[in-house]
This record gives structure tokens, sequence and C-alpha cells, in this order.
């Protein structure tokens, strides 16, 4: 049977709409007694906009149904123009639930079923349901996947079988200090006092109310320490409270089929998603992050997990590398990294070494033609060509150094970057395509660029450059053993 969305879901388009027209709303305020001609159509736009919108709202509500059986969502939509659609419970691949602070308010979530299609109708959402309603329509789809554990007969009758989940990992006090350290974010309180300071000084010129008494406290060391270390203690807790709201009540648990990752205080999210639809993983660090040993773990999709993609399927950003590795084993036991891996001959080194510098180039002529007085030097523009292409030498050789392959089994391991480090890890039976490509200097050295893609939205491109052309013919050859994997599945 057939039935309307819950009504809720116009509240939550109205809030929408506030966020939407929050800064136009803002330019009209501060314009609210001009006379001239702008403002007053701003006025009249912006009152259109807003009841165009919320009539669009409530009309959408009026038109929009939803049912569940043992194997489809069925959807109608359209205003004016009827629009039935429906999605089968075996193209469902994640489910993602949110529960903003205002979901709270209300006893609501919102929970979307992530398909691996594409286009606008690839996902079924739902902005505002009742959590028990959320629980029934997530529940129809679990049946669906795994009949065989709908129930089991017990003495007492029959009773639903729970996969058992088993939790891998909770942020103790530790790690959530850690985090706000290498997150940064301890340092909002110092841009978010920056800038209320350049607002009030452009109302009240604050500075020369400020001037007598600042030149007082310079002169005082003790002051100076003491302001400091006030500053820094409460940028300290700031940043604590902010990355325990982001990031707190984090879980990450796993049955059988399924990963569960939750997170949030305020905003609440849990997002899941079957073990078999993992396409591969990415492990990043960042360079406060290799000099502290932690990394970030992401799983990569064939699903469409909407515009957070990078929040809801990455792992805690702030793993110890070790836990990490330990960790993708625990979740995905076809998954393992491969820690002895090869990097490039030194004449990748060099291939990589004398390849023209064309943005060194460009940026020289422009100085040759300009001549700017650099650091009031008058070949200051030629001493800044020369450390813009040291920089230049420099990088690549970081990049040499930071890249390293390996071919085990069905496994494919890629580690490349600059001060960030990504490494890339797949199977055999998930990449749908490779190749290799050879430029004319490649050519001269003896060696080729490997590419590879992973299906996921978008398609994952890989790609490892200046590797011993001899290996990437074997990985060719590797690859080519696919047809042998996926007879077996």
């Amino acid at each position: 049977m057939m039935k309307r969305y819950h009504p809720s879901s116009i509240l939550f388009d109205f809030a929408a709409i506030v966020k939407n027209y929050a800064i136009l709303a803002f330019v009209v305020a501060v314009n609210i007694g001009s006379d001239s001609w702008l403002a007053r159509l701003g006025r009249i736009l912006l009152l259109l906009s807003v009841v165009l919108t919320v009539s669009a709202s409530i009309l959408k509500w009026f038109s929009r149904k939803y049912a569940a059986d043992e194997m489809a969502f069925h959807l109608v939509s359209g205003i004016f123009e009827k629009t039935e659609r429906t999605v089968y419970f075996d193209k469902i691949q994640n489910v993602q639930r949110h529960t903003s602070f205002l979901h709270k308010l209300f006893g609501m979530t919102s929970i979307t079923f992530e398909t691996g299609t594409s286009g606008m109708n690839s996902n079924v959402k739902f902005d505002a349901l009742r959590r028990s309603e959320a629980d029934r329509l997530e529940k129809a789809v679990k049946e669906f996947m795994h009949p065989e554990n709908e129930a089991t007969q017990t003495e007492d009758g029959i009773a639903p079988i729970i996969p058992e989940r088993v939790v891998h990992f909770t942020p103790t006090r530790k790690d959530t200090i850690k985090a706000s350290f290498t997150s940064l974010s301890f340092l909002i309180i110092l841009l978010v006092g920056t800038s209320v300071f350049s607002k009030l000084d452009q109302l009240f010129d604050v500075e020369e109310y400020v001037e007598g008494w600042l030149a007082s406290i310079l002169t005082s060391g003790w002051v100076i320490a003491g302001l400091s270390l006030g500053l820094f203690v409460l940028a300290l807790t700031i940043g604590i409270m902010w990355t325990f709201v982001k990031y707190g009540r984090y879980e990450i648990a796993s049955d059988e089929e399924r990963i569960f990752i939750s997170k949030g205080v305020l905003n609440e999210t849990v997002f899941s998603i079957a073990k078999k639809r993992v396409q591969a993983v990415e492990i990043t660090q960042s360079f406060m992050k290799r000099m502290l040993g932690l990394a970030e773990v992401k799983l990569i999709s064939a699903g469409d997990l909407g515009d957070d993609e990078d929040e809801v399927s990455t792992l805690y950003p702030f793993l110890p590398v070790k836990r990490a590795y330990a960790m993708i084993a625990e979740l995905l036991p076809d998954y393992e990294v491969i820690e002895d891996t090869k990097r490039l001959p030194r004449k990748s080194l060099v291939a990589r070494l004398v390849k023209p510098y064309w943005f060194w180039l460009i940026v020289t002529s422009f100085l040759i033609y300009l001549r700017p007085e650099v650091f009031n030097l008058q070949f200051g523009w030629a001493m800044g060509s020369i450390i813009f292409l040291v920089l230049l030498i420099f990088s690549r050789i970081l990049s040499y150094w930071n890249t390293s392959y390996a071919l085990e089994g069905q496994f494919i391991q890629l580690s490349q970057g600059t001060f960030e480090k990504t490494t890339f890890l797949s199977r055999r039976d998930k990449i749908i395509e490779v190749s290799v490509k050879r430029t004319k200097l490649q050519q001269w050295f003896g060696l080729g660029s490997i590419g590879l893609i992973n299906r996921a939205k978008p398609v994952r491109h890989e790609m490892l450059e200046d590797m011993p052309i001899q290996e990437a013919r074997q990985f060719v050859s590797w690859y080519a053993e696919r047809t042998n994997d996926v007879q077996l599945q």
C-alpha cells in the first residue's frame, strides 16, 4: 500500500530554504531602510523566491508516495508530470543514515539506500522518517539480501537471527586529543578571533582604544607569557571540543557481511557497506600524520555515497598506522596490506629529473619579461626562479622516494605522493581495465606507466609512472589471470 512521506519533510525542506537564502536575506536586512530600486527589487525577489520554494515543497509532499514490499521500493513523484519508479533491493549496495540536531528535536532521521547506478535517481532517499519506519525499511532490505538469516527454530518457537557484530575501534581520550592536534582544529579560535577583531575594528576603530594598553602589555614579558599560555589553552580546549563533536561516539564495527561506521554527537551519521561491494582501499597520510604515525583509511565502493563521500566512507581519520593495517585485515579478510614493497630503480629517478620543467619555464619567462625586484634586489627575480626550480627538483626526488609497488597473489598495492603519501590497495577481480603507456623518454630509459581502473562513482583511475617495462608487462600478464579468479567466484 502506497503511503505519503512524513509531513516533517516539509519542515526540513523549509530549513534548507533558510540555509540557502541566508546570505541574500542578510543583504536585504542590511538595506531594509533603503528606498533604492535595487533594494526594493531584492526584497521582492527574496519574498517571491521563498513563497515559490515553500509552495513547491508543499506540492511535492502531496505528490510523493512510496511503498516497500519483499523485493523493491516503489516510488511515485512529480507535481505536473507523474513518475513511477521501482528500485529492486538487489541493486542496493550501501545504506547511510544521517540524524542532524534538527532530526533529533523531532525524533526523526534520514536514510539513503545507495545503488550502483548513476544519474539523479540512482539513490532512494528519505529526508525525514520516524526511526521505527527507517528500521522497517532497512530490515526489509536486509531480509531480502539474507533470507537464510530471517529466523531460526528454538525451544520457545521461531526467533530472528541477529548477526553477531564485532566492534573493532572506538576512540579513547588520547585519540581525541591527538586528532585535535593533527587536524589543527585548535587554530579555529585564532582564525575566528582574528576575523571578529577585524569586523569590530571596522565598526568601532578598536585599534585606537587598545593602542595604549597594548603598548604596556608588550613591555611586560610575564603578561605576554600569561596571555600566550591562556590563548593556547583556550584554543586547545575548543579544538578538542570541536573534534569530539565531529568525531565523538565514533565506532567501527562489522559482521560477516557488512561494515558499519557510526559517528557524531550533535549530527549522527551511520554508514554501512557490504564487504563484497568494496572495490579498493586507500590509505592516506598527510605530512603531519606521517610525523605522528597516523593514517586515514577510506573504503572505495561502487555505490554512490553522495556529497559527503569522503566523510562517510572513511574509517577513523586518525588511526595509528599499525592499527590501520590490522583493521583492514579484520574488516576485509580478503584484503591485506603488503609491507614488503618494491621501489623504483634509480633510472626512474633520472628519467623524472630530466623531464622538461614546463611550468618553471613559463614562470621564468614572465619573470624575465617583468623583471620584478623580488626581495628588494635588482636580480631578485632570477633568485626566485632558481629557488622555484630547486623546489620542483626536490618535489620530484621526494615523489620518487615515496613511490613503491607490489604484486602479490591477487593483490596490487601502489604507494605514491610527495608531502602527502597515498597507498592504494585492490584485488585483481575488482579491477575492470588495465593499460601500459610509454612516452619517448620512457622508451629511452626502458620504462613504462601502468594504469588500472576500478568500478566506483566516479570511476577510479590509478597510474604508476616510470616502472621498468619488464615489470609493466608482468603486470599485464598478472591481470590476464583474472579470468581464473572470476570463475572461482
